[in-house]
């Protein structure tokens, strides 16, 4: 039986093809990819196309159905960070024909910032690859080639740092609104804004502003008008921090969300809930929602190493609450 052949463009393909290569032809490599991974031209045609989102963020799996469910399976099983769903064909590609015999099928993979370091690290296998490689092409890939190919390999770590401050100083100021993308695996993203009080090395603190009705989810206390909230996010942390305030200052409580590490982005920050939360109030812990977790670990929607990982963040964040007698800062 002959090999599944497999087309890989985008910013993820020199990762992408490494590992796709293990089981699968490669086929259309670029010039680039066939220098670099020594894989030779081969016109012909795909079975399976991976390229990215729109959004860089993650990756289309799209072709001969059973193909791009086996391209799918193996991905999944091999980037142990990704959140995967089926998605519907495009009414334009480039098999009409297969589209209208109902046998195509279209995936597409969420990379949070684990997945995109995962991939950062297969890549830095075969060529000198910066901190959050990944991540800074989401924001301006020629940028970050450009960087890579003139920068030796020792200097990569500080280019990488000196990028990220080009592409988010004027953006992070303190009264600056940003966008915040709180992911849900399975479910549409919740859109959210705050402005910026602080950002430092450590945390960002972004403040929100609420309108009266409804109470506060995880809490269970009434929203009133004047109501305001702090966001601190953490980079590399795999939680964040939400306080809520009375117009007058005074406490309503703390809602600790367990998510993967921010992505501190010009279009604002973005992280994938993994559904656990811890809410304090007035001293009183309580943790929320696992059994959403489980259910969509059980599920597989979200993959088994983040669930695992969400659990292992829940004690150790409820040690540190009890710890510090609910006074992190």
């Amino acid at each position: 039986m002959s090999p599944i052949r497999v087309k890989v463009r985008g910013i993820y393909a020199t990762a992408l093809t490494l590992l796709l290569s293990q089981k699968f032809q490669i086929v259309e490599p670029s010039a680039v990819i066939q220098a670099r991974l020594g894989i030779p031209a081969s016109l012909e045609p795909a079975d399976v196309n991976v390229f990215d989102k729109a959004d860089k963020h993650g990756i289309v799996i799209e072709g001969v159905r059973s193909a791009a469910q086996e391209v799918t399976e193996f991905l999944r099983e091999t980037i142990p960070w990704a959140i995967f769903c089926q998605a519907e064909v495009r009414k334009k590609c480039n098999s009409p024909l297969a589209l209208a015999a109902g046998l195509l099928s279209r995936f597409e993979a969420e990379f949070p910032k684990p997945a995109k370091d995962f991939l950062d690290a297969v890549r830095a296998k075969v060529v000198p690859t910066m901190p959050d490689h990944h991540l800074l092409k989401t924001v301006d890939a020629a940028k970050v080639d450009e960087v890579e190919a003139k920068v030796p390999p020792e200097e990569l770590a500080a280019a990488a740092q000196n990028l990220w401050e080009e592409f988010l100083a004027s953006y992070y100021l303190p009264g600056k609104t940003l966008a915040i993308w709180h992911l849900k695996a399975g479910e549409s993203p919740i859109h959210q804004s705050g402005e910026v009080v602080e950002r430092t090395k450590k945390k960002l603190v972004l403040r929100r502003v609420f309108k009266a009705g409804g109470v506060y989810d995880g809490l269970g206390v009434p929203k009133e008008a004047g109501d305001y909230g702090l966001v601190e996010l953490y980079p590399e942390q795999w939680w964040g921090r939400r306080l809520y305030f009375r117009a007058d200052g005074a406490p309503i409580g703390e809602l600790y969300n367990i998510h993967t590490p921010p992505e501190f982005l010009p279009s604002g920050v973005r992280y994938l809930d993994l559904e656990v939360d811890i809410a304090v109030i007035q001293g009183d812990v309580r943790v929320l929602d696992q059994e959403i977790l489980e259910k969509k670990a059980a599920e597989k929607v979200i993959p088994k190493t983040l669930a695992q990982k969400a659990q292992e963040e829940v004690q150790k964040l409820l040690d540190l609450i009890v710890r510090e007698g609910n006074a992190m800062g």
